[in-house]
């Protein structure tokens, strides 16, 4: 149950920016649990901390996923463009020799 308070609360923090400049505009712990009390969220410090780094975790095995060799190729390599040895024509104006 209180998993679920969590993650209500990630939702409507992520959603609603009235709530969120309230979490945000508290100036003490307390006062913002009573704000997440108020609006009805009920769990404690451990319980939001574990779904916490559950959040943490699974964004980090996804962002954690190593590119394949095609992906490295484009990424470093894979295209470049040739220096323009007189950069003046580039510009519509013609080589001065």
């Amino acid at each position: 149950m209180s998993q679920k308070a969590v993650k209500a609360f990630y939702e409507r923090l992520a959603q609603d920016e009235v709530f969120k400049a309230q979490i945000e505009k508290a100036k003490t712990k307390q006062e913002c649990s009573q704000i997440v009390r108020e609006a009805g969220y009920i769990f404690t410090q451990e319980e939001f901390e574990a779904f916490t780094a559950q959040l943490l975790d699974s964004s980090a095995e996804l962002n954690s996923e190593q590119l394949g060799e095609a992906e490295l190729e484009a990424a470093v390599g894979g295209f470049l463009l040739p220096i323009n040895p007189n950069p003046i024509q580039t510009y519509g104006i013609p080589p001065i020799h």
